[in-house]
């Protein structure tokens, strides 16, 4: 007969609440502070960066009498949760970028939306037959490039031009734009000062530049 089995009903329930007991107690033993080197094998980050965090307030600590450093516990679950949620973020930033694109010419609007369809760029796009309804669409859309056909006057190229100019001045960041045209010396009609983000590229648009194009958008995003 076990030990156990041999004991009094009594003393069983004694022993039983003694193990729960014992159990509190071990975890509230629990150390709920770390040393430097401990949280920084728990972050898998250097000793030195971890009192760096530390004295900037990413980190909550204190020091002991011997001037050890004692990190709590908690503030690390939360800079660790903090840190997944800002690299989540950025990573959905990044794989996703969003272009908006603007064709005016109908045959070939129809052509690259049939070629697009087959690429699968982890791209998301939006194409507009019209620059105006593009413009309009900007502030809702947030796209993060433009590209746009200039295949209208050239007094309306420049127009277009001014717009988009016009339109990254009121923003704070401003928005990559890249216009594709067959003007030639467009560019020094411009007026000085021109925002960088706004691109003049020889045309004529087609397929086989748009692809290259967004091959290039797909491969500065996963540098």
């Amino acid at each position: 007969m076990s030990e156990e089995l041999s004991m009094p009903l009594g003393v069983q329930g004694i022993a039983a609440e003694a193990s729960i007991a014992g159990k509190h107690k071990n975890e509230l033993n629990t150390p709920q502070f770390l040393s430097t080197a401990e949280a920084a094998r728990m972050l898998g980050l250097s000793t030195t960066l971890v009192q760096t965090l530390v004295d900037q307030g990413d980190l909550k600590g204190w020091k002991t009498r011997g001037g050890h450093r004692r990190i709590s516990l908690d503030s690390i679950a939360d800079y660790q949760n903090a840190s997944c949620n800002e690299a989540t973020s950025v990573t959905k930033s990044i794989v996703r970028p969003r272009v908006t694109v603007v064709i005016e010419t109908a045959a070939l609007m129809d052509n690259i939306r049939k070629e697009f369809a087959h690429w699968n760029f982890p791209i998301d796009v939006s194409f507009f037959d019209s620059v105006t309804e593009a413009l309009l669409e900007l502030p809702s859309k947030r796209p993060d490039m433009l590209v746009v056909e200039m295949a209208m006057p050239r007094h309306l190229q420049e127009k277009t031009f001014q717009a988009l100019e016009n339109f990254n001045q009121r923003g704070r960041t401003p928005l990559s734009v890249v216009l594709v045209t067959e003007e030639v010396g467009l560019m020094s009609s411009m007026p000085q000062g021109s925002s960088s983000a706004i691109q003049l590229v020889r045309g004529p648009l087609s397929p086989i530049w748009m692809h290259a194009y967004l091959t290039g958008v797909v491969a500065s995003c996963r540098v």
